[in-house]
């Protein structure tokens, strides 16, 4: 969906979210609006520490009604 690196402008990717996507860099959340039950799914997140160890999180986001 994005790329966002620490102190620079964030880099949204082109595809089913461009325009809808909104990071909010100082809480680290991502805003997708509008939202639709396509939506659902299984997500990842990859972090990059300052020594280039990489953490993966994935998590399910379930869209019940539009």
């Amino acid at each position: 969906i994005l790329t966002a690196e620490k102190s620079e402008v964030t880099s949204l990717s082109t595809g089913p979210f461009s325009g809808r996507a909104v990071f909010q860099q100082e809480t680290l959340s991502l805003r997708i609006s509008p939202v639709s039950t396509a939506d659902s799914g299984v997500y990842k997140a990859e972090f990059e520490d300052t020594s280039g160890v990489f953490t993966t999180l994935c998590f399910r986001v379930s869209v019940w009604g539009e």
